[in-house]
């Protein structure tokens, strides 16, 4: 994880001084922009004083004179350019350079004198009351094109961006630096966390920051870490509840066999019947985990077909009749109308079947159990198990679909089964694309739903 630190920090770095580069790559294109405008500026009015400067003196002295080139060589010196001096057929007169002064001559200098290279000349009109009396030609040659005033300018310009991009990128670095490891810190807590859970302990948790995607990441991890932990509490519990499952039986057997050796009972067909009874409860208790098994199962095999739910429910609801009247617990079946929808028929009966004794264990003398068969949606039909009996507690709720789990911890079986018929449902239920949801009181009695996609299909009612 430092190392991702590292490598993030870096890559923000780069981005950083990529910015930095570019922005002064744009900061510098301006100022040569504006800097060409300033020296272009500069170079007029240099040329305006340069020939302001010649008719001054040609008015002074009515016409060229040797005193003519010293006005011309001070000021060439100062502006520190080349000046030819021509009459009106363009014939040269003078020439000065910025070292010193020329003196008067009749015929060119020669062409040494006179620099050619990386040179860019001005022609400029010399005029005196109104009247054209000769030109200058000013060459000024590199690397003394500028002035010492525009290199000074220039100077000051590359100064300035230098001393903003120093700071900058002293920010940049430390804000890049920062960044790094404000992302990765969280990463870091939750790697660490994720080490531990591997290492046995579900009990760490992350505190999370914020509401941004690493702060989504660590509830979700949180969460992750609660649901080991809630697994890892019910499979200790699953091999103590299938011990004591398995354990009562087999005393019983254990005990009536020993009995039935030593001679303190006879074999009495009421004695055989309690061993009877046991050995069903083993056969059940196995058929039960086949069940479940092959509930979970991949290769669970489903017979579709498009049945009325209410028909098919109402088939579960009449095969109940007999030991809810023994028990004195009223059963009310409520519909409102066909709900036809693509089920396994008898896995369907399975579902009722089971969530109905389920009620029916729960529920007291003097009770009612209701189902309530209806669409919710044009694509969604509902199956409602509801009851008036003992209720749920909030504590046990979430853990009701669990195998073997059970709300009686001394798991009496006058108060319930072994707890594996609820596991079967919900894995049914799923199997044919629905979702299932109980919702209890203690003391209220409970609802399961059931919601299954359902179909526009037309279907045949037709008994069993």
């Amino acid at each position: 994880m430092r190392s991702m630190q590292k490598k993030l920090a870096l890559i923000l770095t780069l981005l950083a001084f990529v910015g930095v580069i570019l922005s002064t790559w744009i900061l510098t294109a301006f100022d040569r922009y504006h800097f060409w405008e300033y020296v272009q500026q500069n170079k007029q009015l240099r040329n305006e004083r340069i020939a302001n400067v010649l008719a001054q003196a040609y008015e002074r002295d009515q016409g060229w004179s040797e005193e003519t080139g010293v006005d011309v060589g001070a000021y060439c010196a100062r502006e520190g350019v080349h000046i030819r001096l021509l009459d009106n057929d363009l014939k040269m007169l003078w020439q000065v350079s910025p070292e010193a002064a020329a003196s008067p001559s009749t015929s060119p200098p020669a062409a040494p004198d006179w620099p050619s290279v990386n040179s860019a000349s001005d022609l400029i009109r010399i005029v005196s009351q109104d009247k054209v009396v000769g030109y200058a030609e000013v060459l000024a040659v590199d690397p003394a094109v500028y002035s010492v005033l525009d290199y000074h300018y220039w100077r000051a310009m590359t100064q300035g961006v230098v001393t903003a991009i120093v700071p900058v990128v002293l920010l940049a670095l430390a804000i890049s630096w920062y960044l790094s490891r404000r992302i990765t810190q969280p990463l870091i807590h939750m790697t660490n966390l994720a080490q531990e859970m591997r290492q046995g302990r579900t009990d760490v948790r992350v505190k999370p920051e914020g509401n941004d995607e690493l702060a989504q990441l660590a509830h979700s991890l949180n969460h992750l870490a609660e649901e080991l932990q809630k697994q890892d509490k019910l499979r200790k519990n699953l091999t103590a509840d299938v011990a004591h499952e398995l354990r009562t039986p087999l005393t019983t057997l254990k005990s009536h066999l020993e009995a039935f050796m030593d001679g303190v009972w006879e074999l009495k067909p009421e004695r055989l019947q309690d061993a009877h009874e046991e050995v069903e409860r083993l056969i059940g208790l196995v058929a039960s985990l086949e069940s479940l098994t092959q509930a979970e199962s991949d290769s669970l095999a489903l017979n579709w077909q498009t049945e009325d739910l209410v028909d098919v429910t109402r088939s579960a609801v009449q095969l109940m009749e007999a030991p809810f009247l023994h028990k004195g617990v009223s059963l009310h079946l409520q519909f409102t109308g066909s709900v036809p929808a693509k089920i396994d028929r008898d896995k369907w009966k399975q579902i009722m079947l089971n969530l109905l004794e389920n009620a029916l264990k729960h529920t007291d003398a003097g009770g009612s159990v209701t189902v309530k068969v209806e669409r919710e949606t044009t694509r969604l039909g509902i199956v409602t198990v509801s009851d008036t009996g003992r209720g749920i507690e909030a504590d046990h709720l979430p853990y009701i679909f669990e195998r073997f789990y059970r709300a009686d911890p001394s798991r009496n079986r006058a108060t319930g089964g072994a707890g594996i018929g609820l596991a079967i449902v919900k894995k049914l239920v799923e199997a044919h694309g629905g979702t299932i949801h109980a919702a209890s009181q203690s003391g209220t009695g409970t609802e399961f739903a059931i919601r299954i996609p359902i179909t526009d299909e037309t279907v045949n009612l037709r008994d069993d």
